[in-house]
């Protein structure tokens, strides 16, 4: 696939699949969901006034809408998801269109960067992780947060045998019905969390690792990064 009909692609999947949207799910458990993932990321950053931020696959700006500071960078491949982070921030953000996987941005200029449920929809995460490290000051942070498939996909089966699934998942947007399995379709990579933790330590060292919303239903993990010339 070349980078222009994966563009094309993904802006077809963030129109059937809109971020925005889960963030305002008509189910408060999955608002709930998307909350607690949202406080994990900021609770990992000490962010400072005059810090250097970026968002990598910003969708509409729901999490740096949540930052308490710093200056608010987001880029994303959709650009219309571009448009509507700039709508929603307004002048607060600097947003752009790009590629995780080759950036438009300077060699370590951000104190901070966060990847959110990203890298499992890339051809190459791997490429992805070595622009972050290559943006990253020297003691910069990033935070990075992954779908657990398994995990997912299993709680899916269970609302599924008790006829419960189309109540749970059914939402307001482009689309009624959340997939039985999101990795049949937009997420290209299922990785488990040990495969995931091998290819960040090929650029960064783990630091901590958060369970989403809990230690006992970990849907989702955040994960906390530092640089090897870091810390």
């Amino acid at each position: 696939m070349t980078p222009e009909e994966f563009r094309d692609w993904n802006e077809g999947m963030v129109k059937k699949y809109d971020p925005d949207s889960f963030h305002h799910h008509s189910n408060p458990l999955i608002r709930f969901v998307e909350r607690r993932r949202v406080k994990a990321i900021f609770d990992f950053v000490d962010i400072h006034p005059q810090n250097n931020i970026l968002e990598i696959g910003c969708g509409a700006g729901n999490v740096l809408q949540e930052s308490p500071g710093g200056r608010l960078f987001g880029v994303d491949l959709s650009l219309s998801m571009v448009k509507k982070a700039k709508e929603k921030l307004n002048q607060t953000g600097f947003f752009f269109q790009g590629d995780a996987q080759n950036l438009p941005c300077k060699d370590h200029f951000f104190m901070h960067v966060i990847c959110s449920e990203v890298l499992e929809h890339l051809l190459d995460p791997s490429a992805a992780l070595s622009e972050i490290a290559r943006i990253l000051k020297p003691h910069g942070i990033a935070i990075i947060s992954i779908p657990n498939e398994l995990w997912i996909n299993r709680v899916k089966r269970l609302l599924i045998r008790l006829g419960i699934f189309h109540w749970f998942a059914d939402r307001r947007g482009d689309y009624r019905q959340m997939p039985a399995r999101m990795d049949d379709e937009w997420h290209i990579h299922s990785f488990r969390l040990d495969e995931w933790f091998k290819i960040f330590k090929k650029y960064f060292v783990i630091s901590h690792c958060r369970s989403i919303p809990f230690v006992w239903l970990p849907l989702r993990f955040v994960v906390r990064l530092r640089l090897e010339r870091g810390e």
